[in-house]
């Protein structure tokens, strides 16, 4: 059996911690370099992720060429390797790939298309940048495109360096800005948001079991409970304070900034009562070992002086004892875990399996359309949407086929029920059928001829169907 390439963890301390080896169990000098820079720059972690992402690539290459394909390498000069990435998107990552009049590639994503294509993307591009740092690669980036690099650069200066890529408008964030002019020679097409919808009841658990192998605290277990039970985004969840959870009564409820809010309070999240007694627990015990002054939940509540010295009290801490960020919380603990599981989901995915089942919820109780309106209202007005009924109706796009489904799935049964009762009757025992105008219609006139004197057989079966019920007569 052909062996493809390894990632091997090597223990200890060094430059090299993680070493990778091709297919002929050689070690991959380019790749552990690339590895090294990416654990420099973020985490073991994101690591990982990158070298999963790109390690086929390299892959394909080798077997291309093994195979009497072109001969492709990674060092290739850059013409040949976007050729290779293109072809790469293509065949393997089922992605369209057309140029666009400016002379870089737009890469549009199938129904086939892996969800790894804008890893794969961004970590070929740091791969590139990081070769030529080194001086291991001595073309200019393939990944990169020149003019829109220098148009990118010229933008920044514009905008005063504040160039930071955000969601558009119907995603919920109040004030839409100009985008960052992309630098990459490949650009994932699509300025609509649409929001990646989970329906999958067993994606909390999954998450949890995972974070569970590779050694989650309290800490870890409450922040995912409160991310999937209340819908919030992880940078609302890691930036709660006592006093936030302290001015909803330390129950089931905490205040919370709101993307754009500049920290301000604007709503609140809820979560279940065995989250909240599972922070509970944290904040005494495993909490009170990371925090400076080693106190418990009652000693802040008596030692504070008003409540305000509250908001300096961060419920979750790094091993710093300063306040968790949602980077440390996404790379360091999200990650792993959903590696662990072998599920692909970013951290912003429990926002999402929220909404889903929340709508889900919705339309399986609620009796009446107005009553259907007045709880997607509350469901906005808790999620603090901006835009809220465009942000719902993106949700709804999945759930309107769902919902038709349901509708035929009742059918199915309905017309598996008639067609199993009629075909237990005797052919002589099928009933009359009334026309409108009061003349009797008998089922022996499902066999009559058409015009062209053959049998009308897609009639004689919905007669048979039906039973032979309010089937129109002859001058209908």
């Amino acid at each position: 059996m052909e062996l493809g390439f390894q990632i091997v963890a090597r223990k200890g301390a060094g430059q090299f911690r993680v070493l990778v080896f091709d297919r002929m169990k050689r070690l991959h000098f380019p790749l552990t370099v690339f590895a090294a820079e990416a654990v420099k720059r973020s985490s073991d972690s994101t690591a990982r992720l990158y070298l999963n992402a790109v390690i086929p690539f390299f892959e394909w290459l080798e077997k291309d060429e093994s195979q009497g394909g072109t001969g492709r390498s990674w060092d290739d000069p850059p013409e040949a390797i976007r050729q290779g990435v293109g072809d790469y998107l293509v065949e393997r990552l089922k992605c369209k790939v057309r140029e666009h009049y400016a002379g870089f590639q737009l890469v549009s994503l199938t129904d086939g298309t892996q969800t790894t294509v804008r890893v794969f993307l961004s970590a070929l591009k740091l791969f590139y940048r990081v070769m030529r740092a080194q001086d291991l690669y001595r073309h200019a980036n393939a990944l990169v495109d020149g003019p829109s690099a220098v148009l990118a650069e010229v933008q920044d200066r514009i905008a005063g360096g504040d160039s930071l890529p955000r969601m558009p408008e119907v995603s919920g964030v109040v004030h839409p800005r100009k985008q960052r002019l992309s630098d990459s020679y490949f650009k994932l097409v699509g300025e609509t948001w649409i929001p990646q919808v989970i329906d999958d009841p067993e994606f909390p658990a999954r998450v949890l079991s995972g974070g569970q192998s590779v050694g989650w605290h309290l800490q870890e277990q409450c922040i995912a409970r409160i991310l999937f039970e209340s819908g919030c985004r992880v940078s609302e969840a890691v930036g709660l304070s006592l006093r936030d959870w302290a001015a909803r009564g330390l129950l089931q409820e905490a205040q919370a900034f709101n993307k754009g809010s500049h920290g301000r309070r604007v709503k609140f999240i809820r979560f279940s009562a065995a989250t909240a007694k599972l922070l509970r627990r944290w904040f005494d015990t495993e909490r009170r070992q990371l925090d400076r002054n080693h106190h418990m939940l009652d000693d802040y509540l008596q030692s504070a002086e008003n409540d305000t010295n509250l908001y300096h009290v961060p419920l979750f801490l790094c091993r710093r004892g300063t306040q968790l960020s949602p980077k440390a919380f996404r790379e360091g603990c999200w990650n792993p875990a959903c590696q662990a599981a072998g599920i692909e989901a970013d951290v912003h995915q429990a926002r999402h399996w929220y909404v889903t089942q929340a709508i889900r919820s919705i339309y399986e109780t609620a009796r009446l359309e107005s009553e259907i309106n007045r709880r997607l209202r509350e469901l906005i007005e808790y999620m603090g949407w901006k835009s809220g009924w465009e942000t719902l109706q993106a949700y709804q796009h999945y759930f309107d086929p769902q919902r038709h489904a349901e509708i035929q799935d009742q059918l199915h049964k309905r017309m598996d029920r008639a067609l199993k009762g009629d075909l237990a009757q005797p052919p002589s025992r099928h009933p009359a059928v009334t026309a409108p105008s009061g003349a009797v219609l008998q089922v022996e006139n499902a066999g009559r001829s058409n015009q062209d004197g053959e049998r009308d057989s897609d009639l004689e079966y919905l007669l048979a169907l039906g039973g032979g019920r309010g089937i129109p007569g002859d001058g209908e």
